[in-house]
């Protein structure tokens, strides 16, 4: 019961932030979105150009700007604030009401950990290993990164498999044997989707969600919700 007050009050300041924006965005600081989609403009046009000079140029400039945009909002220094006291009260509160743990004896359930294929990570890229792997559920943070998923090396388990993938900016590449079947939700603040043929070029406010035919019927299949900033989304078949 504690654990769920606790994410009530956490989930209560991140809506908070996101109203006071929408606040300052309709009514003081109508440029922001416009601001915001440049700065990924910027982004996009200098990761296409990388590794030249002018590239990394566009890139860090769409970064920084994209940056100082969020900083700059009031919702942002809100979140700050609230968060920074929503843990030091709670770590006085730990201080003063400490959480002591008592083993069971009685049963143990029996847990065992998982490898994980892909990590969170700040600025990097990474794929999953080109040999054969053994499969385990992708559900990951990244800040920019370039994710590679390849599903030709392992074998898919019973029922419903997810991949889970949340970012600000960076692309995603995910490649899919023909006879699995796949359900493709995303959305994105300014990108580009290819789902095996069909295609949408660089727009704001992506957002797809197709399946394929078999997909609800289907023994093995694979569900995959994406959420970026600025970036593309490519599903192929292998």
């Amino acid at each position: 019961m504690k654990r769920i007050v606790d994410n009530g009050y956490f989930n209560l300041i991140i809506i908070t932030a996101l109203f006071i924006l929408f606040v300052e965005v309709v009514f003081f600081h109508s440029g922001f979105i416009f601001a915001l989609l440049v700065a990924g403009a910027f982004i996009y046009i200098g990761r296409k150009r990388l590794p030249r000079r002018s590239g990394k140029i566009l890139f860090w400039i769409g970064i920084i700007g994209a940056i100082l945009n969020l900083v700059n909002t009031v919702a942002f220094q809100f979140l700050v604030i609230a968060i920074f006291f929503y843990y030091l009260f709670h770590f006085v509160k730990s201080k003063k009401e400490p959480v002591y743990i008592t083993p069971l004896t009685e049963s143990r359930e029996s847990l065992r950990a998982q490898r994980q294929l892909l990590k969170n990570s700040f600025i990097s890229r990474q794929r999953t290993d080109e040999i054969v792997y053994e499969w385990s559920d992708i559900n990951i943070q990244n800040v920019w990164s370039d994710v590679v998923i390849d599903l030709s090396y392992t074998v898919l388990p019973k029922g419903e498999s997810v991949i889970f993938i949340r970012q600000l900016a960076g692309n995603v590449t995910i490649f899919i044997p023909y006879e699995t079947e796949i359900s493709v939700n995303h959305s994105s603040m300014a990108g580009a989707v290819t789902i095996f043929d069909h295609a949408q070029s660089f727009a704001p406010l992506q957002n797809v969600y197709m399946k394929t035919p078999e997909f609800d019927e289907a023994s093995q299949k694979i569900k995959v919700m994406i959420s970026m900033g600025v970036g593309s989304l490519e599903v192929k078949r292998i």
